[in-house]
């Protein structure tokens, strides 16, 4: 039977912002006010996973950084755990499904891989940029021997540019199943620690993106593109 993926609503968007708006329910877990970077954690009612919610400031463009983190060609050049990344089917022109396989860091751990649905929406005055993804279970993406099958419940960046035009504030929002023998505990406590290497390399990487984009592909960004969302086609 085939299996067809539904592409993301308005409200799943809507729901979205408001998670990474939202002020009550959080537990501050880091603020950096020199490096203008907070961490929160959040208890979950269906997983004894919990979610993690950063909010940063990055020195570059709300709309360089989206680039940044669509680009699965630059991904390979910063992201040294990275060991495959791909497409599997392109649902729309704001939706697809893709697998993602990474090494893990430490001795003896096997690495993790994920076959995710990912979503997209920029408003069109260019003032809030979303992606967000969770996993699915797709035929073209069956589980492989030498990876652990994570799990994204929910994973997602929320950008806006600042007022002074070259800089964004961005918020990193994640609720991941590393699952295997990871207990939930050690999943958590990691959890915080994984958001400000993140951020450290995006601090890094994207304002390099531009110079390096210009000598590769340079015309090629199918996330920028003017399909209609679902619910302007109704």
């Amino acid at each position: 039977m085939e299996r067809k993926y539904e592409s993301a609503n308005k409200e799943s968007y809507d729901n979205f912002r408001s998670v990474c708006d939202s002020a009550d329910g959080w537990t501050l877990m880091h603020d950096d006010h020199k490096k203008h970077v907070t961490i929160w954690q959040q208890h979950s009612k269906d997983s004894p996973i919990h979610v993690v919610r950063m909010r940063a400031t990055l020195p570059v463009p709300a709309s360089v950084l989206y680039d940044v983190l669509h680009d699965a060609d630059y991904r390979k050049e910063w992201d040294e755990n990275m060991v495959e990344g791909y497409c599997i089917e392109q649902i729309d022109g704001h939706n697809d499904v893709g697998y993602y396989s990474g090494k893990s860091p430490f001795f003896g751990i096997s690495g993790r891989d994920f076959c995710n649905q990912r979503s997209w929406w920029d408003s069109p005055d260019g003032s809030e940029y979303i992606i967000h993804n969770h996993s699915v279970i797709h035929p073209s993406c069956p589980e492989k021997k030498d990876y652990v099958r994570a799990w994204s419940h929910l994973t997602g960046y929320l950008i806006r540019p600042n007022q002074d035009g070259t800089s964004c504030t961005f918020v990193y929002l994640t609720q991941t199943d590393l699952k295997g023998w990871i207990p939930a505990w050690a999943i958590n406590q990691g959890g915080s620690k994984f958001a400000p290497q993140l951020l450290d390399k995006l601090g890094r990487v994207s304002p390099l993106y531009v110079e390096w984009k210009s000598k590769h592909k340079p015309d090629e960004k199918p996330w920028i593109n003017s399909d209609p969302y679902i619910w302007e086609k109704n």
